[in-house]
């Protein structure tokens, strides 16, 4: 019984070192895990860091506009080039108009000044130097300066004293600065010069007097000046006719 007694004895030591253990070790994860929740805490309480100036910075996501240094989204790049397609469209659209309205005219020609309109009755090809001509010599004009550049070079051809064609008439040597200097072959007509092609072609108009000749107007003397008949100025250019 003695021996009993003595193992009983060793059996609660034995067991109260397991439960000293098991408390400590319980103790331990508790303190680990309220240590972690107050980590977690901490961390879903602090500010999310700010991406957006270093998206910006480095154009992430963004597009690059060809020829420049703007950057752009996605959808706006897209809306630009909608606009920018919408636009030519338009552009195109109305300068087809224009020309469409010159090639397919059929009207006879009437007087309308004390200058009356010879023959309208010219190919696309004509119709594409006529405005071109326009361009070159008159492109910061208005519709009707233009129109007058026009009629100067069909006075001509109309006239038994130079070239009786459009083209010859354009490219006679030392007549047109603008051919002259290569001016002529850089440009492109824009909107503005089929314009004024459909008022002498599809209008009839015409205020050229019979002009033959014009220069940008000036103070100075000049062989246009000295040695023609003066008809007119309409803005930066002034009109002649020979004497």
């Amino acid at each position: 019984m003695h021996d009993d007694l003595k193992l009983g004895r060793r059996q609660k030591r034995i067991l109260k070192r397991k439960l000293k253990r098991i408390a400590g070790d319980v103790v331990a994860v508790i303190v680990g895990a309220g240590m972690f929740v107050g980590l977690f805490i901490a961390w879903a309480n602090e500010p999310m860091p700010d991406w957006s100036e270093y998206i910006e910075e480095n154009h992430i996501g963004m597009v690059q506009v060809e020829g420049s240094d703007t950057w752009l989204t996605q959808e706006e790049y897209e809306q630009m080039c909608k606009e920018r397609d919408a636009y030519k469209a338009a552009e195109q659209a109305e300068e087809q108009s224009y020309y469409n309205a010159i090639l397919q005219s059929t009207e006879t020609p009437v007087p309308t000044t004390t200058a009356a309109i010879g023959s309208l009755d010219w190919d696309a090809d004509d119709s594409y130097r006529l405005a071109k001509i326009a361009m070159a010599e008159a492109e910061g004009e208005d519709t009707e300066g233009k129109a007058l550049v026009i009629l100067v070079v069909l006075n001509r051809v109309w006239s038994d004293d130079f070239p009786d064609t459009i083209e010859g008439v354009i490219t006679e040597d030392t007549q047109f600065a603008a051919y002259e200097n290569g001016r002529y072959d850089r440009v492109e007509p824009d909107a503005d010069c089929y314009q004024a092609l459909e008022m002498v072609q599809v209008e009839h108009w015409n205020e050229s007097l019979g002009a033959t000749y014009f220069e940008r107007t000036t103070d100075e003397t000049t062989w246009h000046n000295t040695t023609l008949k003066k008809l007119f100025t309409h803005g930066n250019h002034t009109f002649y006719t020979e004497e």
